[in-house]
């Protein structure tokens, strides 16, 4: 593509506006304003690639004007900056955003360039070649899979959506990657730290190479900078606080499998799910034996 992407910047700080634009003005063509109205008329009236807000302004918060932007312009690529580890918001991103990247101020200049080129070169494809979601209430054979020491996560699960879908439960990741790969699993709802193991590299190399498999944690952890880097190098859907509230909960896993079905009608879309590569460690290995014996049939590639 020749033509410059478009990424418009948020903040109420103009000399982080200057900044920004003074970094990216060479490479894109930019728009900034420190106000989130009228962030979301520029996005309504010019077509917007990226979008990097601040969280942390007056009049409207930026997950609340990325949850705007997400409804008038769903493929417009949406990134959160900020200076605060505001666990709430975090969450927030996730569950009302779906932001591409959380990125903390003050930011790495060679960090965000990389990022913002990587979402600029999505938003641009997308822009051009994918048509919006198709809604589906399609019957379809999906299971999902809960991953936690405790039942009720999985009591939980199955009352809510056990008579539609088939909901199977792992207590220990080695049982989890048993189940995983016989091919058959959609939808992962996971806690963090199952039978004193940490599990959060499990999720992100679960979503490098398997990125149409939907995940959502369901923890009592509440750690912003684990949560960031969740969001970052794994992608989770949905990020819901412990003890379970039954209508948050029905609420994700509806919206979890019918993002399934859009993705499997248009796989193209997974192209927004691509994360970045987390740190390897001696564990690293020996999940990647587990994840490549998931069947062909339950991989979408990137490209």
């Amino acid at each position: 593509m020749t033509k410059k992407a478009s990424v418009l910047f948020v903040d109420d700080e103009k000399r982080v506006l200057r900044s920004l634009k003074a970094l990216f003005k060479p490479h894109y063509n930019i728009h900034i304003t420190t106000d989130g109205h009228e962030a979301l008329e520029i996005v309504k009236n010019n077509t917007v690639h990226v979008i990097v807000s601040d969280q942390r302004m007056p009049v409207m918060t930026g997950v609340e004007l990325l949850r705007q932007i997400k409804q008038v312009s769903p493929t417009t690529m949406r990134l959160l900056l900020t200076g605060y580890a505001d666990l709430p918001a975090i969450v927030d991103s996730v569950n009302d955003g779906e932001i591409f990247r959380y990125i903390s101020k003050p930011w790495d200049n060679d960090d965000i360039i990389k990022i913002v080129k990587k979402a600029a070169q999505i938003g641009q494809e997308q822009a051009v070649n994918t048509p919006a979601p198709i809604a589906t209430s399609e019957k379809q054979d999906i299971e999902l899979l809960v991953i936690d020491d405790d039942i009720e996560t999985y009591n939980a699960v199955q009352e809510i959506i056990g008579q539609e879908y088939t909901v199977k439960w792992a207590a220990t990741l080695n049982s989890a990657f048993d189940i995983l790969t016989q091919g058959k699993v959609m939808v992962i709802i996971s806690e963090i730290h199952v039978a004193d193991e940490d599990i959060t590299l499990s999720l992100k190399l679960m979503k490098q190479h398997h990125p149409n498999i939907i995940s959502i944690v369901l923890t009592h952890f509440n750690d912003a900078q684990s949560l960031i880097a969740l969001i970052n190098q794994g992608q989770i859907f949905r990020f819901l606080p412990k003890p379970i509230r039954k209508p948050l909960l029905t609420n994700s896993l509806n919206a979890a499998i019918q993002r399934y079905r859009v993705v499997q009608q248009q796989p193209e879309l997974l192209i927004r799910h691509s994360v970045e590569e987390p740190k390897p460690n001696k564990m690293t290995s020996g999940i990647m034996t587990f994840l490549n014996q998931i069947k062909p049939s339950q991989k979408i590639q990137i490209h």
